[in-house]
């Protein structure tokens, strides 16, 4: 736990603009890391090497990702990256997707943070507020935002921040599409994302694993929407919402996505480990992200 604590001045704050870049290689490594298979007709035209398919929205939201983790904002936060590791998580998230994005580019990411907050408990809470723009032409290929989660780091005069609140409903899912995660997982994640952060591969505290990582839980929900309500096809997926992160996930834990169709294209899901499936010796389903909400065109 840090002793610092966020200043509630960094509201407003803006960065410099980061570019990054990507190819058809980070498409099918992501497809791949969220379980695609050359077996299965639907993930297939993302794994081939002739393929005619878009780059994976993914891809946009692991640039913003890259570019909160930069020295120059986490510095700002909390006093650096390695502060980061220990006290930071996100829990709640929105990316909103403009258009096809190209198999391969470069884009440029403006970025700062809008709002921060403090809960009852003495954490911090930070809009961190994205905008990811086609580096050649200007074309704005996604917006969103990432609510981060700082322990202990609240300051009594920051206020409150309310993360989304999605109801989902109390009936039995619509779909529910099971998996198994590999032992290797984050390592599969960290390749086309770039997110190297230890906690994914050191085994810290009281935890029974190294920590699956948020963002490919989050692209392996938007793949699996893709395959219950889009013929596979991600690059439908318009939007996505996260209400809440409220526990980890320990590979080798396998999981489920459930989903509720609602009509016209919205989507509410659940990702969770089963309860037969727990390693951190918890008792009954254990749910990893909840309150989803994605657009489907």
């Amino acid at each position: 736990m840090a002793d610092a604590k966020v200043d509630p001045a960094v509201a407003g704050k803006r960065f410099s603009d980061f570019e990054f870049s990507w190819d058809w290689d980070t498409t099918q490594l992501i497809v791949r890391a969220t379980g695609g298979s050359v077996a299965n007709e639907v993930d297939a035209p993302w794994m081939m090497r002739d393929s005619d398919r878009p780059g994976h929205p993914m891809i946009l939201f692991n640039g913003a990702l890259v570019a909160r983790n930069r020295e120059e904002v986490m510095g700002a936060l909390i006093g650096g990256y390695d502060v980061w590791q220990d006290v930071g998580r996100w829990g709640s998230g929105h990316a909103e997707f403009k258009g096809k994005i190209p198999r391969a580019g470069s884009a440029k990411v403006g970025c700062g943070f809008t709002e921060v907050g403090a809960t009852s408990k003495g954490h911090a809470l930070v809009r961190f507020t994205f905008e990811v723009d086609d580096a050649a032409s200007g074309e704005r290929l996604m917006d969103g935002w990432m609510l981060l989660f700082l322990l202990g780091c609240g300051h009594p005069d920051a206020g409150k921040i309310s993360p989304p609140r999605i109801a989902v409903p109390e009936r039995a899912a619509d779909q529910v599409l099971a998996h198994e995660t590999p032992v290797d997982v984050t390592f599969d994640w960290a390749l086309p994302s770039g997110d190297w952060n230890s906690t994914h591969f050191v085994t810290k505290g009281k935890n029974p694993a190294p920590l699956v990582h948020g963002p490919r839980n989050m692209a392996l929900v938007m793949q699996d929407a893709a395959r219950a309500f889009a013929d596979g096809r991600v690059d439908r997926i318009k939007s996505v919402t996260l209400g809440s992160m409220p526990a980890p996930q320990y590979p080798p834990e396998p999981s489920e996505t459930r989903f509720w169709d609602e009509g016209d294209g919205r989507v509410l899901g659940r990702l969770v480990v089963p309860a037969a499936g727990r390693i951190d010796g918890g008792d009954g389903d254990k749910v990893v992200i909840d309150q989803i909400e994605l657009k489907v065109a």
